[in-house]
């Protein structure tokens, strides 16, 4: 009797482990096709960059002469660089709270009982849907310094010297961190939306019975279950910031004054006009550092706010 309880025992376990196989394997074969795109297009363009950092590499002749770190030490000690990273930095202090807190206000409105939501919605993520090169042709008309509809009725109101925008040095870089907000705060909107209508209606019933205001429900309740998503959002959102390059390129090409060259742009010149493909790689090796950084500082932080049902 003991050993016919052995071999059941024992086909029960050859079953759950052979189970067990099958699934690890239907994973392997479902996560492959990212796997591999991750390997093409990531992993050995990521090698190949730091590589080329490390050479001197002549088109004309076509040939690779070894400098070990002379362009990291050459892109240290480069003013033009170190404009680059400010900017990007500034534009990112400006772009990200900007972008999270109107998504987040723009959830909320949505959230609540209001007449054509659907159409309020639709109307918050046409920007993001919207091709950049449009976007920004609409806005580059909006801004013009004297013909522009923003300045005409600034003038008109009695303002004698309305902002230059983007020929200004001061104006131009906040201006481009809204128009990048802009357009993308209707995704971080409907992320925010769709984290706030997975929040039960019981927390805030139960909330409203010990007598807790808005803001105490907000701070209690709505924040720490959508924590998650706010995460998620302040990471894409950081990376983004950290990765602006279309405004820059379409409507200021660096100026004035190289005021809106940001990390990617520098990169983008010195690769593109100047053919300085080393030195644009050494550059586009220290902004991935410097993104890592920012991302695993947000990951050991998000320990103390994200909260994880």
């Amino acid at each position: 009797m003991e050993a016919v309880l052995k071999d059941k025992q024992k086909k029960k376990k050859s079953k759950s482990y052979s189970l067990e196989k099958l699934e690890q394997r239907a994973g392997l074969l479902f996560a492959t096709p990212a796997l591999i795109g991750f390997l093409l297009f990531v992993l050995i363009p990521m090698i190949c960059v730091f590589l080329l950092s490390l050479f001197k590499v002549d088109l004309m002749s076509n040939t690779f002469e070894f400098k070990q770190f002379t362009y990291y030490e050459k892109m240290l000690h480069d003013s033009d660089f170190w404009k680059s990273v400010r900017n990007t930095l500034v534009y990112m202090v400006i772009y990200v709270p900007l972008t999270l807190v109107l998504g987040l206000g723009m959830a909320l409105i949505l959230n609540s009982k209001m007449r054509a939501r659907g159409v309020v919605r639709t109307f918050f993520i046409i920007p993001y849907i919207t091709t950049y090169v449009a976007t920004l042709v609409v806005w580059n008309v909006f801004l013009h310094p004297t013909e522009g509809p923003v300045n005409t009725l600034l003038m008109s109101l009695g303002v004698n010297n309305p902002p230059q925008y983007m020929v200004d040095v001061d104006w131009a870089l906040p201006m481009l961190a809204i128009i990048g907000s802009w357009k993308d705060v209707g995704y971080h909107c409907i992320l925010f939306l769709a984290a706030l209508q997975g929040v039960s209606k019981d927390y805030y019933e139960a909330s409203s019975i010990d007598g807790a205001n808005r803001f105490q429900r907000f701070k209690h309740i709505t924040f720490p279950l959508i924590s998650p998503t706010s995460f998620f959002l302040l990471l894409i959102t950081m990376i983004g910031g950290l990765q602006a390059f279309y405004q820059m390129a379409l409507l200021t090409k660096g100026g004035p004054a190289f005021s809106t060259t940001t990390m990617t742009y520098h990169i983008y010149r010195s690769a593109f006009e100047y053919y300085n493909f080393s030195y644009a790689s050494a550059v586009g090796m220290f902004l991935f550092l410097l993104t890592l950084v920012f991302i695993m500082i947000n990951w050991f932080a998000q320990k103390k706010w994200v909260f994880y049902q």
